[in-house]
């Protein structure tokens, strides 16, 4: 069975969108057109754009989608609610289904590595985001989120790919991977779904409360 999956990622600073015909059968994917723009400020100016063009050059209609795949994050607060609220309203607009990943898993997917490493992206506030993993497609546990110290301490002595930008770990050597890819988020759906692994629940992946929080007490008007 052919499928045409819609990819978009707004965890990072790169907003990515791709379309891709993929084979549930072999699990192979053909990437018809992917494009990113960088900016952690535009992902709701770029984001609509970027699917607007990726269709047009991939000579498809919306309609002509049979779902969407989305990364759910771990990332800012802002460009998340971004990326998933776009992916709900275009599936739910079309009637066709919506697929979560957790983009660190497709950075580790689009790594193509067999032994066990990390992927680390920045957190912001200090603190970076972490997942192991024992190879491209099979996470070790959850994301977390923590300080440089107490994520180099449990990553130690194990190969560590990080975007560019990416605060240091102490004594921890980075080995710089590509940009978030949203053809890769697609792939890891279409791994999951094919091998009857559950997919990421469509749900922002926080990991921590957002910088901006609700007053809890009244405001004086004086």
């Amino acid at each position: 069975m052919t499928v045409l999956l819609l990819g978009l990622d707004t965890a990072t600073p790169v907003t990515t969108v791709a379309v891709v015909r993929a084979d549930m059968g072999t699990g192979s994917v053909e990437v018809l057109d992917e494009r990113s723009h960088s900016d952690p400020r535009r992902h709701g100016e770029v984001l609509p754009v970027l699917v607007r063009d990726a269709l047009a050059a991939s000579s498809l209609a919306p309609a002509d989608l049979h779902a969407v795949a989305v990364g759910c994050g771990p990332g800012a607060y802002t460009g998340l609610r971004v990326g998933m609220a776009t992916a709900s309203a275009l599936a739910q607009s079309l009637e066709i289904p919506v697929f979560g990943a957790v983009t660190l898993d497709a950075l580790a997917y689009a790594s193509g590595r067999t032994e066990p490493f990390a992927v680390v992206t920045d957190a912001r506030r200090r603190e970076v985001f972490t997942s192991s993993y024992r190879d491209f497609r099979t996470p070790d546990g959850p994301a977390e989120v923590g300080t440089p110290e107490v994520i180099a301490s449990a990553l130690r002595g194990m190969p560590v790919l990080a975007l560019p930008d990416t605060p240091p770990l102490p004594d921890v050597q980075y080995e710089v991977m590509p940009a978030p890819s949203a053809s890769a988020v697609c792939q890891v759906v279409v791994d999951r779904l094919r091998h009857d692994v559950p997919t990421q629940a469509v749900q922002p992946l926080y990991l921590r409360r957002p910088d901006v929080t609700a007053s809890t007490t009244p405001k004086s008007v004086l």
